[in-house]
């Protein structure tokens, strides 16, 4: 990504606040079509973007098994299917957001809570996701404590200041650069002649139940 988009930093302060604030933070709203939106907006409505074979190479994977877009399209023949990991990151925060509600998003499809088994293991790999990104590239940011008012025991003081890549600019770049896609798209594209194929990570392991 650095090779294409020069991402700008920003300076911001951690909303670290306990109760919400005032406006409401869309981020913290538990439900509803507003929030629906927002989640969506960020994670699992953001288009892939195309790379070439010596890229899908650079990362250390293999172009043979990757995805390549059709010619069609317009981006050429050498034009791989990718994403960018933040915004899965974002997709999986907001399938835990959803799963605190579940009866609101999934019992008519899935039944009493905790769901059905893929639904379960959807909801296990994005735990296991975040937890991964949090401990790779984990914030060693200080938190202090305060004395508060009323209250024998301290609090930590969440409002951190940071330094951060501008989200909001990186999205627009893969807003602009990216492969728009629809149904028609996706129904449109499909494995040329020869390709290999991985495992299917959707088959039940063996004594899965």
């Amino acid at each position: 990504m650095f090779d294409r988009f020069k991402i700008p930093k920003i300076s911001r302060t951690t909303n670290g606040t306990l109760f919400d604030t005032k406006p409401p933070s869309i981020w913290r709203a538990r439900t509803g079509k507003e929030a629906d939106i927002a989640w969506d907006r960020i994670g699992s409505t953001v288009p892939p973007i195309a790379i070439t074979a010596d890229e899908v190479r650079a990362i250390g994977k293999n172009p043979d098994t990757a995805v390549r877009f059709p010619e069609e399209f317009g981006h050429g023949p050498d034009a791989y299917m990718a994403s960018i990991e933040v915004f899965h990151h974002v997709h999986c925060l907001d399938k835990l957001r959803k799963e605190i509600s579940y009866k609101h998003y999934w019992e008519k499809e899935e039944g009493p809570a905790p769901g059905g088994k893929m639904h379960e293991a959807h909801i296990s790999h994005c735990i296991d996701v975040l937890a991964q990104a949090l401990r790779c590239t984990g914030s060693v940011d200080i938190i202090t404590y305060n004395w508060v008012d009323g209250r024998e025991m301290m609090f930590p003081d969440f409002e951190n200041h940071k330094v951060c890549r501008d989200f909001d600019a990186l999205l627009g770049w893969v807003d602009e650069n990216g492969v728009q896609m629809d149904e028609s798209r996706y129904k449109a594209m499909k494995p040329p002649s020869g390709t290999q194929r991985i495992p299917n990570p959707f088959k039940m392991p063996h004594g899965f139940s």
